[in-house]
């Protein structure tokens, strides 16, 4: 076992959240435990409930290691893109792909839940906002003129039925020909949806 001064307080957490999703890429998240991360890590459980204050937080933790892959991915598609309703396509394909590739470690992300009296934290709310902060530009751009309200909720629509599909496609439930794939159902929405809200005048009573 490691003596808690072979690393550094940043070190021991970068080692576990490395061991985490290390782990995650070969078991969902309902069959890891705290002593069994300790036990990869090389440290005993206390030491880690001293680094991340609880084993919630220490998964917490994890998905924020999450959101920045998912952030950069985002990053580098809309880089690639030469307009915004291909960066729009282009990001919803990397949500997908990212789901398939790390299937345990994205559903961590929407199955952990802290206790009812805990607040997120900011460190972690903020990344949610900078990913959805990329649709939003984006569609401010397809869209001249719109609000900034009518973007947050457009975009949150279009990752909610993005969403769906990954969910349906990992669980292999969208009971679709062999011609159809979660890709193909993406392009259909967005190519019939971001159509229409461009055109469509915004509802200030929504």
């Amino acid at each position: 076992m490691a003596r808690r001064q072979d690393h550094t307080p940043v070190q021991l957490q970068q080692l576990t959240m490395d061991t985490v999703l290390a782990l995650l890429q070969q078991q969902p998240a309902s069959s890891l435990s705290l002593r069994q991360i300790a036990r990869e890590v090389g440290y005993s459980p206390g030491t880690l409930i001293n680094q991340f204050g609880s084993y919630g937080l220490l998964l917490l933790a994890a998905n924020a290691r999450t959101l920045d892959q998912i952030y950069r991915e985002l990053c580098a598609a809309i880089e690639q893109a030469d307009s915004p309703q291909q960066a729009l396509e282009a990001c919803a394909m990397s949500y997908l792909n990212f789901a398939s590739q790390h299937p345990h470690q994205w559903r961590l992300l929407f199955e952990h839940q802290l206790p009812e009296q805990e607040n997120l934290p900011d460190w972690q709310q903020q990344r949610i906002d900078n990913v959805f902060t990329l649709l939003q530009q984006q569609l401010a751009i397809l869209k001249p003129g719109t609000t900034a309200a009518d973007c947050a909720q457009t975009a949150r629509t279009i990752w909610a039925s993005v969403h769906g599909i990954c969910v349906l496609a990992l669980d292999d439930k969208l009971f679709t020909p062999g011609n159809i794939s979660g890709n193909s159902m993406i392009l259909s929405l967005l190519h019939h949806y971001l159509p229409g809200w461009i055109n469509a005048k915004e509802d200030r009573h929504a």
